[in-house]
């Protein structure tokens, strides 16, 4: 901002009209002249203003100067995950008013949209992207991007039908050399592996891996090895002793840095591990601790609970009138957050409780499957196809059976 925009900007917050500011020190015409930036104020003329608008204008000018170094320290903070630098920098920030009239005032929207992600604040997100020019064409080039890693995190957080393709299709329109932030492979590892494509999932996962590494960033490290631990647990040559094992140490990593939500996410995806080899006894404290580490109104609480009343089905480790009541706050829970995928989800395991397989299917057939289609729901539409082919060919209903045969 040049002297002039900051003391038109002070002084339409203070209320004053250009010849309320100029009584007394010059005329009407010289201080519009000054605030369009066509005549040079001097520095008596600067300190009357400044007295006049009660502001410290030298310190206004070195916070301004300052800004776009504050800025991209709050944007690392929430890169590296450093909870107390990222509030602390947010109410620095907030203390000025003129950030908003700067030119970094969309990196400022941009940057608290982030923010709101960050706390896992969707709705807060979503209400500041919406409000922003969907064309992007006067955004300076990292802004620009900037605004398509926000969204494409905000899609992954949203965990709706299509959005985790959104997701990909927004990140995939990030340009590298113009962005620099290579934290972005992070996030579009995240959206591939949801989406089911977990190639492409583990080549963008290497690439964070190792951006994580070598800058130091340990907590968000220990969430890329734990999706490549994924990655690798598919392997069916891998020894699985030695996954477990990588596993343990990433989450005792986790108790030395405090990070609970990387160990829930690790208690979660080891207890998935243990579910796929059917290892339901050692799945079920691992998926129960998880559910523990989840705020209720976060996706990962609706996740976890799913897989925690799954295996305690499958395991028949509690009662079913416990599971029920898990099974109507997860389906309430969804709702809520408008969350069709878990809803249809925690409606299986209301089925699967109940007395009648037949409407179970039936579900399945008519609502389960195509809503699993339609979002894209790969592993989903595999596991739960496969159970309907099963279905389908018991009760000799071999049409049926064909067709559902492409889903396996």
């Amino acid at each position: 901002m040049t002297t002039g925009e900051i003391i038109r900007f002070y002084r339409i917050m203070a209320g004053l009209t250009q010849s309320q500011l100029g009584d007394g020190i010059c005329t009407t015409t010289h201080i519009s002249k000054i605030e369009r930036g066509k005549t040079a104020c001097s520095e008596d003329m600067i300190a009357m203003f400044s007295e006049r608008l009660n502001i410290n204008f030298q310190k206004e000018m070195a916070y301004l100067r300052e800004l776009k170094h504050r800025l991209r320290d709050w944007h690392n903070a929430m890169i590296m995950q450093c909870a107390l630098q990222v509030e602390a920098l947010k109410k620095e920030l907030e203390q000025s008013t003129i950030v908003q009239a700067s030119k970094f005032a969309v990196r400022y929207q941009l940057l608290t949209a982030r923010y709101h992600l960050f706390r896992k604040e969707v709705n807060k997100a979503n209400q500041l992207l919406m409000k922003m020019d969907a064309d992007d064409k006067d955004l300076i080039s990292f802004d620009r991007h900037l605004r398509l890693h926000v969204l494409g995190i905000y899609y992954i957080e949203t965990s709706k039908n299509d959005s985790f393709h959104k997701a990909i299709q927004v990140l995939n329109q990030i340009n590298m050399m113009e962005y620099g932030n290579k934290e972005y492979y992070y996030h579009l590892s995240l959206a591939y592996y949801y989406s089911g494509s977990k190639v492409k999932a583990f080549f963008y996962i290497d690439k964070a891996l190792r951006y994580f590494k070598e800058t130091n960033n340990h907590v968000q490290a220990i969430n890329a090895e734990s999706m490549v631990l994924q990655q690798l647990s598919k392997d069916s040559h891998m020894d699985f002793d030695y996954i477990v094992q990588r596993y343990q140490s990433l989450i005792n990593k986790c108790e030395q840095f405090g990070d609970t939500e990387s160990k829930g996410f690790l208690l979660n995806s080891l207890g998935c591990e243990y579910y796929d080899r059917k290892r339901f006894w050692e799945a079920h404290p691992y998926f129960e601790k998880a559910v523990e580490l989840a705020g209720k109104d976060s996706k990962e609480y609706l996740i976890r609970l799913y897989n925690f009343i799954d295996c305690s089905i499958e395991g028949d480790f509690s009662k079913k009138r416990f599971l029920q009541r898990k099974v109507k706050e997860g389906y309430l829970l969804a709702k809520e957050n408008h969350n069709t995928l878990h809803q249809t989800l925690f409606k299986l395991l209301d089925y699967r409780l109940g007395k009648d397989p037949e409407a179970y299917y039936q579900f399945l057939e008519e609502v389960a499957i195509p809503h699993f289609l339609s979002g894209k729901h790969l592993d989903l539409i595999r596991r739960y196809g496969k159970l309907l082919f099963i279905y389908y060919v018991e009760c000799k209903q071999h049409e049926k059976a064909a067709a559902v045969s492409v889903y396996i």
